[in-house]
């Protein structure tokens, strides 16, 4: 294959364009993704594995594939086998899984991003700081008109002061 040649995929010749993403946000990290999506990358890493070694994969392969802590793991493990997705095979040294029935992934309400009340937490927080600044900026505003105010009366005073002394 020459250098210059794009690579190539699929039937077609052509290699999908991608899209680039908003910078910091990637679709596919477990730290943002709902619970639905998790459980059915999680299945696919099991069965991935098991397709891979003809056996059940180890709970720290799969979280080396998926590229999460091993405490993740068992936390994402311990729903999805306690929801009935998955089976686990514990021995003593080590957590095997298996896909118990994939079709119960369907049951997990999948969430959408209105439904993250952390953003709407900050947002509301936000929107709060703002109408504090706005009064904080109201109230200097006021403060100052006072101050200008008061120079005046007093350059007043100093006038009229200067005007009986400068008559007697």
């Amino acid at each position: 294959m020459a250098t210059d040649q794009a690579p190539t995929l699929g039937c077609t010749g052509v290699v999908p364009a991608r899209r680039p993403l908003s910078s910091g946000f990637n679709p596919y990290d477990l730290k943002t993704m709902d619970a639905y999506t998790e459980a059915h990358l999680f299945v696919a890493a099991i069965r991935v594995l098991q397709h891979r070694n003809q056996s059940p994969p180890r709970l720290e392969d799969v979280s080396e594939m998926l590229q999460i802590s091993i405490e993740l793991g068992h936390s994402i493990c311990r729903r999805l086998a306690g929801l009935g997705i998955i089976e686990t095979l514990e021995d003593p040294f080590s957590i095997m899984l298996a896909v118990a029935d994939h079709l119960r992934i369907e049951k997990i309400p999948c969430q959408t991003k209105e439904d993250n009340s952390l953003a709407r937490e900050i947002e509301k927080f936000q929107a709060g700081k703002k109408s504090i600044d706005q009064k904080v900026a109201e109230i200097q505003a006021e403060m100052a008109k006072k101050k200008k105010a008061l120079f005046a009366d007093v350059e007043a005073m100093f006038k009229k002061s200067e005007d009986k002394g400068g008559n007697a």
